[in-house]
């Protein structure tokens, strides 16, 4: 039997996801739980449905097909724990104020879509990179994935927590050219508050890496409030030194992208923190960049 995996988008021409032109396959399923994350849609592995109120006529179609929608003194509600993603109130809803997370595909036919766009990649070294939530969740399937895809020619990133098993990357690493790791934050305690995991794994998991010779391109989210530190940066600046096999450090600027999709999947947001301007970018750029030999990118 094929492997199949849930997808929850595919995006094209993207130019932040690893060298020139990309596209980036998003897979459901994540073991972390980032306070800040800006696709909380992915962190579940299961389809969900997504209702945008702004959207809505009130009609009540959907509740004429599915128990899990009421309107209760005009008021939409719904049961989204109950969900089980069959689409059924998707159809039928005339105002589109309702769709569904999660696709089940064969890594095959992703690797048919990804394929139409070939020339681009050709012109500007790029591929096709695999994201999530934490592609390594859905294994299998992103073992295969990328499998597939180094078959068809095709250049292959993979964006990674850095916090699945490290049997994962020594069985992937073949099939993968360079991995895009997150640093989420300093210090075992802190990352466990805002990921929800220790960083003990993720510490393994780099030095494998690193043992192993693959490339690494190191994604730092930076989210005032939370893990903005000079400590935070000293420690970017150490790892950098340690791991030769760092290619350069991206920043990635905090952003409330993740506060409306999180409403829309009935989930609760709770991170308080301000966007930052571009000279505050800046400031953080140098300052990163006095920490070690680093190559800093505004991704």
């Amino acid at each position: 039997m094929k492997t199949t995996g849930i997808v929850f988008d595919i995006q094209k021409f993207c130019i932040n996801d690893g060298p020139g032109v990309r596209t980036t396959v998003f897979l459901k399923g994540c073991q972390m739980r980032c306070l800040w994350c800006h696709n909380p849609e992915s962190m579940s592995q299961r389809k969900q449905l997504s209702f945008n109120a702004d959207k809505c006529l009130n009609c009540q179609a959907c509740a004429q097909v599915c128990a899990h929608h009421r309107f209760v003194d005009g008021i939409h509600q719904i049961d989204f724990a109950a969900c089980d993603g069959c689409g059924k109130c998707v159809e039928v809803c005339p105002a589109q104020a309702l769709k569904i997370y999660g696709e089940e595909v064969t890594a095959e036919q992703i690797v048919q879509e990804v394929l139409k766009d070939k020339i681009y990649f050709a012109k500007t070294g790029g591929g096709i990179t695999l994201s999530g939530g934490e592609a390594l969740h859905q294994f299998t399937f992103a073992l295969e994935l990328a499998h597939l895809s180094k078959q068809a020619g095709l250049h292959v990133c993979l964006e990674t927590n850095g916090a699945s098993k490290s049997a994962h990357y020594q069985q992937i690493a073949p099939f993968v050219d360079c991995f895009l790791v997150d640093y989420k934050a300093t210090g075992d305690k802190l990352h466990k508050t805002l990921t929800g995991l220790s960083r003990r794994l993720v510490d393994e998991n780099m030095a494998l890496l690193h043992q192993l010779g693959c490339p690494v391109i190191l994604r730092c989210p930076l989210i005032p409030g939370y893990n903005l530190s000079l400590e935070h940066f000293q420690a970017i600046g150490e790892m950098v030194e340690r791991f030769d096999n760092i290619l350069h450090v991206e920043i990635l600027p905090y952003h409330n992208f993740g506060a409306r999709k999180a409403r829309e999947i009935g989930e609760i947001y709770t991170v308080d923190s301000e966007m930052p301007d571009e000279a505050t970018i800046q400031l953080w750029i140098t300052a990163l960049s006095r920490n070690g030999k680093i190559k800093v990118v505004h991704a």
